[in-house]
């Protein structure tokens, strides 16, 4: 009998904290109330997560996805898909970690079809791809 894994319903609220033992699950985002902060584990070589927007339209809030430490920051990037095409230059943009300590991603106001994976492959750094699909374009910062 296969293995059945159950996504993980995140709650609205300010913070989340982002459970190691839900490594491989897909979080599922409504739309929120208030701009919310997930903090990811103790980066553990081998853990994954991936957060999925399901909200009916447009959240009126952010997500700032961070690893809690410049330290342990993101390596790659994830591609920002532009909800008001045709009104500016910014239609598909790459959205680049620095490669050395940008640690807080910064999803602005998501729509439907966002969705962002982050994997510890070292056991210090998080990788990170996926697309974030907004009219503004996302950030990568240090703490």
């Amino acid at each position: 009998m296969p293995v059945t894994h159950f996504p993980i319903s995140v709650a609205d609220a300010a913070t989340y904290t982002v459970d190691p033992d839900n490594s491989g699950l897909i979080h599922y985002i409504p739309d929120l109330t208030a701009t919310c902060t997930f903090t990811l584990p103790t980066p553990a070589t081998g853990l994954w997560f991936e957060f999925a927007y399901i909200g009916a339209a447009a959240d009126a809030q952010n997500w700032i996805i961070t690893t809690g430490s410049d330290t342990n920051y993101y390596r790659g990037g994830v591609l920002h898909m532009d909800t008001d095409a045709g009104a500016g230059t910014d239609e598909l943009v790459p959205v680049r970690s620095d490669g050395n300590s940008n640690s807080k991603l910064t999803v602005v106001t998501p729509d439907v079809g966002t969705r962002i994976r982050v994997e510890c492959a070292n056991g210090t750094n998080w990788n990170v791809v996926g697309h974030v699909v907004s009219a503004t374009v996302p950030t990568m910062a240090d703490q």
